[in-house]
């Protein structure tokens, strides 16, 4: 079987109809990990605001640069700025994953329950922090590459061929650039996957790790992978670029406003942004799943099987791994029956009307059947 992937289209469109039906629930996850994001904030903006207001003047009054210069960051405001940034982003990757269960629940026909959703997040914790210290470790190891890859042309034409340095610098930090915004994209697309293995499948880390590189870092499922990033990433950039502009613009001397708005649109987009990667997440992994079934002996197809049509819910090739799996059940082993069960279920439940969603995996195969 080879179902068709999503295009973005689809997964966008998808992803607004979970985030319609659901937005307060949806938001109530997030919100959770933003507040504390945003008091950290605040305490950072409140330490800074004079060097901030200093360096507001100097723009405003650009003749007293040469006198005055640029104030500098202190290295406790610094450390209390990396901090902040770490912080924000072990919430963000909580949060993220609180938002895939509330997906897979919303997929299976249940409400997206805040202390059930955090209930699999919590328990998963350790897993979660593993993958958040993996990207940080790859994206240095992407940022001290990409400087390697400018610095050596660089500094060689500056002691070689100073003429070329002209030439040779703009490609170069081409390359660098290049090179770290295909890391970011990666990550994006390879960290939301591997955290919602973790907290939907119930994968460890390394296994999650794993199972996403095998699903998305290949060939046929990168353009789209990275197609998915770039919309997420635009989206974000645009919404909190606004932000960041009002807030040295205009909101410079009121940093509780300033934080207070930069926290509600993080609220509102946070999860928007999960849930596209989330049905990104569960098509590529209900296409990866179908075709493992597929090599199974367990559901081989037979020389002279029929040809299915499609059907509102299912394809031709996913109706006839269905009829495979309810004719040959009774000679599967109880364990193996559920999981197999429980794979083709979730590929067609998100299609089917809430009532059929509530159903279990096999009465579901059932009546599709």
């Amino acid at each position: 079987m080879d179902r068709q992937p999503l295009d973005l289209a689809g997964i966008f469109s998808r992803a607004i109809a979970l985030y319609a039906r659901s937005f307060v629930a949806f938001a109530a996850l997030t919100v959770v990990t933003i507040v504390p994001v945003a008091a950290v904030q605040y305490a950072v903006d409140l330490r800074e605001q004079p060097r901030l207001d200093a360096s507001i003047a100097l723009l405003e009054h650009p003749e007293r640069l040469g006198a005055e210069g640029v104030p500098a960051l202190s290295p406790g405001s610094l450390g209390l700025t990396i901090g902040s940034l770490l912080l924000g982003y072990t919430l963000l990757a909580f949060a993220v994953s609180a938002v895939g269960v509330g997906a897979a629940r919303r997929n299976r026909g249940e409400a997206v329950a805040f202390r059930a959703c955090y209930a699999v997040v919590v328990a998963r914790w350790s897993s979660i922090l593993a993958l958040v210290g993996v990207a940080i470790l790859v994206l240095l190891a992407a940022y001290a590459a990409s400087f390697m890859l400018a610095a050596i042309p660089v500094v060689a034409a500056a002691a070689f061929a100073s003429t070329l340095l002209p030439v040779v610098a703009p490609v170069a930090v081409a390359i660098a650039f290049a090179v770290v915004a295909f890391v970011l994209l990666a990550l994006v697309v390879t960290t939301a996957c591997a955290l919602y293995g973790v907290v939907v499948e119930g994968c460890d880390a390394r296994t999650s790790l794993r199972l996403t590189v095998e699903r998305v870092l290949t060939r046929r499922e990168m353009g789209r992978a990275l197609l998915c990033a770039v919309a997420v990433g635009a989206i974000a950039s645009l919404s909190f670029a606004i932000v960041d502009t009002l807030g040295l613009l205009e909101l410079s001397r009121w940093p509780v406003a300033y934080v207070a708005i930069d926290a509600c649109v993080r609220t509102v987009v946070t999860p928007f942004l999960a849930l596209v990667m989330a049905v990104y997440y569960f098509d590529v992994r209900a296409r990866s799943e179908e075709a493992g079934l597929e090599r199974e002996s367990e559901l081989a197809a037979e020389a002279d099987e029929p040809v299915y049509a499609p059907t509102a819910y299912l394809s031709g090739e996913e109706r006839a791994l269905v009829k495979r799996f309810l004719e040959r059940r009774e000679a599967i082993a109880p364990q193996r029956r559920r999981a197999i069960a429980a794979q083709l279920a979730a590929v067609a439940r998100p299609r089917v009307a809430p009532d059929l969603q509530r159903l279990e995996d096999e009465p579901l195969l059932e009546r599709l059947g």
